[in-house]
């Protein structure tokens, strides 16, 4: 009967640790609940300003700190932009650059197909070029040297017949001539020299008077006028092309 009573009294005891330990347990998981709230609440700004720092990378118990604004987050992470919407505004200027950028590019390649077409048409201009001025060639050689040519002496005699008014305003256009020539042929060795597309602007600003630009041109060898000529408005070139083919059928109509 004692060693029974004995026992229930160390069964006592036992029962009465252990609802003392689970009294203390729940003490302490009520006092952590409200020290969680009290962090998640950012009472006196400890949850905000003390913790933060210290468990804002902690996995799973970061998620009692307080929540923060999109400002305070960029600024912690060192982002470039202190909101979301400040930022998707950004991604969506960047994504309007990059479409302009790549119309751009469109564009330019468009651009470069079409001058590599002009260039190609315009080969086709110097190759005439240079075929013409070759039978040209051919055929002052052929009216100069020819057997059947006039001796020198008759064309001296035939001159010296001449009236003199005549001979003096005939004289005076030739001069004339000759010098206009000259100055041609000096405009033309400075347009030469320049860059081709530097002197086909300056060419281009001489609309009016085609005749002039057409003379330049051919005064030039067939390759140093095909470079200039590649650089200039497809119109334009058109219309100086035209002139330089009419002047050259008048030159063998006479």
């Amino acid at each position: 009967m004692a060693r029974k009573k004995q026992a229930d009294g160390t069964n006592k005891k036992e029962d009465s640790k252990v609802l003392t330990i689970l009294i203390a347990l729940l003490i302490v998981i009520i006092w952590l609940a409200i020290f969680a709230l009290l962090i998640k609440l950012d009472i006196g700004g400890f949850g905000s300003g003390v913790l933060r720092p210290i468990l804002k990378d902690v996995p799973v118990i970061h998620r009692i700190l307080p929540d923060v604004t999109d400002e305070q987050v960029a600024s912690e992470n060192n982002y470039s932009y202190s909101s979301l919407p400040e930022a998707v505004a950004k991604i969506k200027e960047l994504e309007l650059t990059i479409e302009q950028l790549n119309q751009k590019e469109s564009d330019a390649k468009a651009n470069a197909e079409e001058l590599q077409a002009e260039i190609n048409r315009l080969k086709g201009f110097e190759e005439n070029q240079t075929e013409f001025e070759k039978r040209q060639l051919d055929f002052d050689k052929n009216v100069v040297f020819n057997e059947k040519a006039p001796d020198l002496k008759e064309y001296k005699a035939y001159y010296e017949q001449i009236n003199p008014a005549n001979a003096e305003t005939i004289y005076r256009q030739v001069v004339e001539q000759l010098e206009y020539a000259d100055a041609i042929l000096e405009k033309a060795d400075i347009y030469r020299k320049m860059e081709p597309k530097a002197a086909a602007g300056i060419l281009e600003t001489m609309s009016a008077d085609i005749e002039s630009v057409a003379q330049i041109l051919l005064s030039m060898k067939p390759a140093e006028s095909a470079k200039i000529m590649a650089e200039m408005d497809s119109v334009f070139a058109a219309k100086v092309t035209k002139k330089m083919l009419d002047m050259d059928k008048e030159k063998l109509a006479d």
